[in-house]
């Protein structure tokens, strides 16, 4: 019963009408989701990587983004059924930015997806937003306009983070 209502909350948040994709974090074609891909078993999809047993880097990495990198608005992490050739996605709401993160992803491949998202988190500007509500914008323009000089700013102090913060938090564990 609780899963059901959670379920039906994320749906109407995600009908928002107030919801702004940022940014589709899309894999090379070789990028194909499979049994190894995701430890071997399709039973640890069902649940969040927040949840999965084993995944103690993706949560180490998430507390230390939160702790050292923090947005100007809160950021929630989920996992979304997305197309096989998209990792991730940012989206900012009302008062809140959603990184939904692809579930058919292996540990690794999930925290560097959550490197990316974060950066577009931390790098979301007032152009994106006029960007996202106009009808005819060009999905490449988009995406060139998503990754300009302040993402790449961005990304850089979210790798550094990474590596200054939560590499060493790691190698104490």
């Amino acid at each position: 019963m609780k899963r059901r209502r959670s379920l039906r909350r994320v749906r109407a948040e995600d009908s928002e009408r107030t919801a702004v994709v940022l940014c589709c974090h899309r894999s090379g074609p070789a990028y194909t989701p499979t049994a190894s891909s995701h430890g071997g078993t399709s039973v640890a999809l069902r649940f969040s990587f927040l949840r999965r047993p084993g995944w103690a880097i993706f949560r180490t990495v998430l507390a230390g983004l939160r702790k050292h990198c923090p947005a100007a608005m809160p950021v929630v992490v989920r996992t979304s059924w997305l197309s096989s050739d998209t990792l991730g996605r940012c989206a900012r709401r009302k008062a809140r930015f959603v990184i939904a993160l692809n579930a058919n992803m292996n540990e690794h491949d999930a925290v560097e997806t959550l490197i990316h998202e974060w950066a577009h988190a931390l790098s979301w500007n007032l152009v994106l937003d006029r960007l996202s509500r106009q009808d005819s914008v060009d999905p490449h323009d988009f995406q060139e306009a998503s990754h300009d000089e302040a993402w790449g700013c961005a990304y850089s102090r979210v790798w550094r983070v990474y590596i200054g913060h939560v590499l060493p938090t790691l190698a104490r564990d």
